[in-house]
């Protein structure tokens, strides 16, 4: 249609004018934008900074974009360039490119804050967040969001449609994480982002240094992501593979891990599907080299804004076996209780345990129920399968419950067994429980068990249960010891006082009867307060008893105070005492120390005492080496206690031998060997005593042997030998010896002794007794005179009595007899012995005492009655008679000037004297004065030479022969040094050797004046 001419004029003048009004708009277009932008940002109260490099009707360029605090932006960008579109509608942003962005933000109670940014964007609504229809394009766009749980930084570039075709890379960094709880180190996002059908598409891996959440703590984790999140970010689906390497939760530790998530939910409620595998899953008590758990789970929010999880499936481990942490303890164990009935059992258990090593397969159902802080994991269908043959299985809805908090919580029932362990079925019920655990035998043992109720209280186990064994102990065996086992939480099995018993102790030839004691028990060890135990030794009845008894489980250590063993052998009892005896059981025996070890056999009067030493049980053989003490057991002992350092003792098939050396105790000079056997079963035995050559001098005297000899000898010089023997019966006790002596040398009560040689034959050597007559030969005898080869019969009579049946020595061409008598050896008793002397020749007794100056002839008989005593000897009512006539003659000088006229005719006299009769009479001590009365009467042979009397008239007595004399003379003196009285007289050389007999012999003068003849108290009588 054409204008009319007018129309066409106003039409093109509109035309005109409006293209007028575009031109100016266009040629002032930059400064219409700035208006426009500045107004905008100053309505909403926004600080910016711009540059336009570019506006067009399509296309506007931004650079050097700053909004908000110039010092700290919220948002810089290099450049932005914004396409814009013309509809029906209106206009409308078509596209957004830029780059060089920098975007800071922060969470602030759940919300996202972008600063000054925040005024730029539409006010919120409740519509759901919906990805605008528009083409973005971004280059180097980074993004720094500050959050509750660390700084995230992000970086982002790529271009498309939001709704539906963006394809780009996002990049996420966080250094640290921290939540109330849990922390993590660097964590990382890398892949890509995109957008389909207005969902977000995340394909990417996520890595994680480290991450600890409570007793969860993972050293590295990987996640590869690919997901699907709806624009409004309230639904997502897809899968997250996962991967870490050392992990572990409280007590459990995983080498590696992988695992696969397939997830399809919402913001509210997410569920899925989830296969997890573990490699190397550690824990304290268990390790496995892998498992598997999958399942499906569900997590979200629930009405009252509560989070939730919830998970079910299976779960399986492969190669599981106790860890290092259960095997050593349970391997020490196996190796403890050596020698006890406990040891053959705590073995196979060590070997069953370490059976579980070769790995064992596990598989389980679970289901897991999380809210609001608490939660719960069920296991069921539990079963177990080792490769060592053992076999664990579980039923019931729920056999295993594990709550938090809470703890652990039991239902069902099960069973346990093969693989060397007892086959056990148990019942389950919450925390308490019951098991039935069938006997268990191993190595020689059995273990007994009553049903052993256990419970789950205090945060640990409680277990209450009889137990019953049968074993070996040591080279024996014990049946049917029971103890009672409780087990608290805290406080070990075996502790507090319990009764203990068993049936029977066997440790051949040793067997105990029942018996049952209070034994107080701990960690380590047991104590028995007063143990007393009763049974046989071979056929014998024993007791044994003691002030306390302890053992100790780890090393079979055990020990006794004040052991008393008492053994009975036809109504007599054998004692065997020890202060204290130590020991450990060990496989096949034991061994150990006692102290203060005393004891006799029943019947033998000898004992033991302060014995110490080492012993060992082995095969059945008990042996023992130790130093003690022997000793006559008698009231009044017939010798003095001996040591014996080296006691060797063997105990084995019910027969005991023993040997040593017996030793003076001071000297430590051997005395006798000691050799012993005694049959157990019997009642027999026999002790020998070897005496192959104890000699004695100045380091040993038989007074410091017995006591026998004391008073009686002493300063014995020689050697002994010989052998006893003492044998023992059910019926009594039997002795004897042989013992022999070449030449013994000695100082006895009557003067001394040498040569003394012979042998005794002992027919009761304990009661010292002979059954024939005995003689020894003796060299010589001195009691002041010599008394040379001489010879002595006699018998030892009970009672330590000596019957003496006579002894006979020449002596000066008679003889010395020892008359029949019985000595009581006793050191108290009173001991008589009478010497008779027959025919001594006075000439021959003179020349032997080596009188000078004397001459006499005659024959003398007589007794000399002496008395032994503690006080030592003495002579009563001694005698000696001459026969006949004789002779006695004195010429030696006249030596004191002085002497009166009837002294010199008494001496003149004296120079020769026939005598009709003569006695001696002698009493007193032996050590002491002996009075010795002389009386003898005669006539002078020589015609007298005396001097004058002093009579009223003086007469001159000469050449007179044929008086009658009589003599009374009365000597008080030692009685050893009477014999020498008239040769020191003459040389008193005698006496100083005698009184110093280490000096040379002194040699007599060649001139010594001659002293009286006679003391003062004798008194002549013409």
């Amino acid at each position: 249609m054409r204008l009319k001419g007018k129309s066409a004029r106003i039409a093109m003048a509109l035309a005109g004018i409006g293209l007028a009004g575009l031109a100016v708009v266009w040629v002032q277009r930059e400064p219409i934008a700035r208006s426009v932008i500045d107004g905008e940002l100053a309505a909403r109260k926004v600080q910016g900074n711009y540059t336009i490099t570019e506006i067009g009707t399509e296309r506007q360029r931004l650079e050097k974009v700053v909004i908000g605090d110039p010092a700290r932006p919220d948002l810089t960008a290099d450049w932005v360039e914004i396409d814009v579109g013309s509809y029906l509608s209106g206009g409308r942003v078509k596209a957004i490119r830029a780059s060089g962005v920098r975007l800071r933000g922060a969470l602030v109670d759940g919300r996202l804050s972008l600063g000054a940014v925040d005024r730029l964007l539409p006010a919120p609504t409740d519509e759901p967040f919906a990805l605008p229809d528009i083409d973005v394009s971004l280059k180097d766009a980074e993004f720094a969001l500050a959050s509750p749980w660390g700084a995230i930084g992000a970086g982002i570039a790529g271009s498309g449609n939001l709704t539906s075709g963006f394809d780009g890379i996002l990049a996420l960094v966080a250094p640290r994480i921290e939540q109330p709880g849990c922390a993590g180190d660097n964590g990382r996002y890398a892949g890509k982002i995109g957008t389909n059908a207005r969902k977000i598409i995340l394909k990417g891996t996520a890595t994680l240094a480290g991450l600890a959440c409570g007793d969860l703590a993972i050293n590295r984790a990987q996640v590869a992501l690919d997901a699907a999140l709806s624009e409004s970010f309230s639904g997502w689906s897809g899968t997250a593979d996962v991967q870490t390497g050392d992990a572990s939760y409280a007590n459990a530790s995983v080498v590696r891990g992988s695992g696969k998530l397939r997830f399809d939910g919402t913001s509210k409620d997410t569920q899925g599907d989830l296969a997890l595998t573990l490699g190397g899953l550690g824990m304290t008590e268990a390790y496995a080299r892998s498992a598997d758990l999958s399942g499906n789970f569900r997590i979200g929010m629930d009405a009252q804004s509560r989070a939730f999880a919830q998970a079910s499936g299976t779960v399986s481990a492969s190669g599981a076996f106790p860890s290092q942490a259960v095997v050593d303890p349970v391997r020490r164990l196996g190796a403890s209780g050596s020698g006890t009935p406990v040891a053959p059992l705590l073995k196979a258990l060590a070997l069953a345990t370490n059976g579980l090593a070769r790995g064992s397969d596990l598989n389980a159902k679970f289901a897991l129920d999380h809210q609001n802080g608490e939660g719960r994991i069920a296991l069921s269908g539990i079963n177990g399968t080792s490769r060592s043959g053992a076999k664990l299985a579980m039923s019931g809805e729920a056999p295993l419950t594990i709550r938090w908090p809470g703890g652990l919580a039991l239902a069902g029932s099960g069973s346990l067994g093969g693989g060397g362990f007892p086959a056990t079925r148990f019942r389950l019920d919450g925390t308490r429980g019951v098991a039935e655990v069938s006997p268990w035998s191993a190595g020689g043992s059995r273990l007994a068990l009553s049903p052993v109720r256990f419970s789950w209280a205090g945060g640990g186990l409680a277990l209450d249960t009889q137990a019953v064994l049968d074993g070996p102990l040591g080279t024996g065996r014990i049946m049917g010891l029971s103890v009672p086992v409780s087990l608290r939480p805290g406080r070990s099995a075996l502790s507090g006082c319990v009764p203990v018993r068993f049936q029977s102790l066997v440790l051949q030839p040793l067997q105990l009867s029942p018996a049952s004691f209070q034994t107080c028990l701990s960690a380590a060890s047991a104590t028995i307060r007063a143990p007393r135990l009763s049974g046989r030794l071979g056929s014998n009845p024993v007791t044994l008893a003691g002030d306390q008894a302890q053992f100790r489980f780890a090393n079979g250590a055990f020990a006794v105070d004040a052991l008393a063993v008492r053994l009975m052998q036809d109504g007599e009892a054998s004692r065997l005492d020890a202060d204290r005896l130590t020991g450990n059981l060990q496989t096949g025996g034991a061994s150990g120390r006692f102290t203060g070890l005393s004891g006799q056999l029943a019947r033998v009067p000898v004992q033991m005492d302060q014995g110490a030493g080492d012993w060992s049980f082995r095969n059945s053989i008990l042996t023992a080496s130790a130093a003690l003490r022997v000793s006559d057991a008698v009231p009044e002992p017939r010798y003095f206690p001996l040591s014996v350092p080296d006691m060797a003792f063997r105990l084995a098939d019910g027969r005991i031998i023993a040997s040593g050396t017996a030793r003076h105790p001071k000297s430590g000079i051997a005395v006798s060997s000691i050799s012993i056997a005694h049959d157990l079963g019997k009642g027999t035995g026999h002790a020998v005593l070897d005496v192959p050559n104890l000699t004695f001098g100045q380091a040993l005297q038989p007074e410091e042997l017995t006591p026998i000899t004391l008073g009686v000898i002493a300063e014995v010089m020689g050697s002994v030998s010989g052998q006893g023997t003492i044998n023992w019966t059910p019926d009594g006790v039997k002795s004897a010896g042989t013992f022999r002596t070449t030449g013994l040398d000695m100082a006895a009560a009557f003067g001394p002794v040498t040569g003394l040689a012979g042998e005794i034959a002992l027919s009761d050597l304990l009661g010292m007794e002979t059954a024939t007559p005995q003689r020894v030969t003796i060299a010589g005898i001195n009691p002041g005179i010599a008394v040379l080869n001489g010879e002595i019969s006699y018998r030892l009579l009970p009672g330590l009595k000596a019957a003496i049946d006579g002894g006979r020595w020449p002596f000066a061409g008679g003889f010395l007899i020892l008359e029949p008598t019985v000595l009581d050896l006793n050191q108290a008793a009173e001991r008589r012995m009478t010497f008779r002397v027959e025919g001594i020749d006075a000439a021959r007794f003179i020349a032997a005492m080596e009188f000078e100056n004397i001459a006499a002839t005659g024959l003398f008989d007589g007794t000399l009655p002496m008395i032994f005593d503690k006080n030592g000897g003495r002579i009563e009512g001694g005698k000696l008679v001459a026969r006949d006539i004789g002779t006695l003659s004195y010429v030696g000088e006249l030596s004191n000037e002085s002497m009166n006229a009837w002294g010199q005719f008494a001496f003149d006299a004296l120079k020769s004297i026939k005598y009709d009769r003569l006695s001696i009479e002698l009493d007193g001590a032996i050590d002491g004065d002996v009075i010795t009365r002389i009386s003898f009467a005669g006539v002078n042979q020589l015609p007298l030479g005396g001097g004058r009397t002093k009579l009223p008239i003086p007469v001159k007595v000469v050449g007179i022969d044929n008086l009658p004399f009589i003599f009374n003379i009365t000597i008080t003196a030692k009685f050893r040094q009477l014999f020498e009285m008239a040769r020191s007289f003459n040389d008193p050389s005698v006496l100083i050797n005698r009184m110093i007999p280490r000096l040379e012999p002194v040699q007599p003068p060649a001139k010594s004046p001659a002293p009286p003849v006679q003391p003062l108290e004798s008194t002549p009588t013409p």
